[in-house]
């Protein structure tokens, strides 16, 4: 291979880089912030939904707003816990969706 066509594969990988880049940043500028496709109605639903963490026959119990019978039930001694958690428990601990719910439940039992 000669010089000649060395610089020249060079040079041709050089100019591909350098459209793929501009190419790249032009629709970064156009479009900045990815589309998202949830609907107004789910966004709604999620939000009046509130969880609530409290004791339940010895035990943690999972409700969905104002449930009266939990959804799921954590079998964990009461006893483990803290007076404060306990306290905590009993009037009952709400959740706005269900990410933080996980977090309650994994910090509590944790």
């Amino acid at each position: 291979m000669t010089k000649k066509s060395i610089w020249l594969m060079i040079l041709t990988a050089f100019v591909i880089s350098v459209v793929i880049v501009f190419g790249s940043m032009t629709a970064m500028v156009t479009n900045p912030e990815p589309e998202t496709f949830e609907s107004t109605e789910t966004a709604t639903t999620q939000t009046d939904v509130i969880f609530v963490l409290r004791t339940w026959d010895d035990h943690l119990g999972l409700f969905r707003g104002d449930s009266e019978t939990p959804y799921s039930e954590i079998d964990m001694p009461l006893y483990l816990l803290t007076e404060h958690d306990r306290k905590m428990l009993d009037q009952g601990i709400k959740a706005q969706n269900e990410d933080e719910l996980r977090t309650l439940v994994e910090d509590i039992t944790s």
